[in-house]
């Protein structure tokens, strides 16, 4: 079976609104993942991180990590119903 060789001639720069991640890469700890974040938060959501402690292991025994992404409006009606 003969394998397609393809030679790249050229190459262009990632857009604001497109995140590579590397498959072996930790993501959260990545500066690409933090600029997702702020891409996210630039368009009116607010990221908050997930208490760990409330988050379960993988597989590896590893703590999972966590993010809840909500819209800045909701979180401004949210705050109006308390009374705040």
């Amino acid at each position: 079976m003969n394998s397609r060789r393809f030679i790249i001639t050229e190459i262009r720069e990632r857009r604001d609104n497109e995140f590579l991640f590397g498959c072996s890469e930790r993501v959260v700890a990545s500066s690409e993942f933090q600029r997702l974040l702020s891409f996210i938060r630039n368009y009116g959501f607010i990221i908050e991180k997930i208490d760990e402690r409330s988050l379960p292991y993988d597989n590896h025994a590893d703590r999972l990590v966590g993010y809840k992404i909500r819209k800045e409006e909701e979180v401004k009606n949210n705050d109006e119903g308390m009374g705040n």
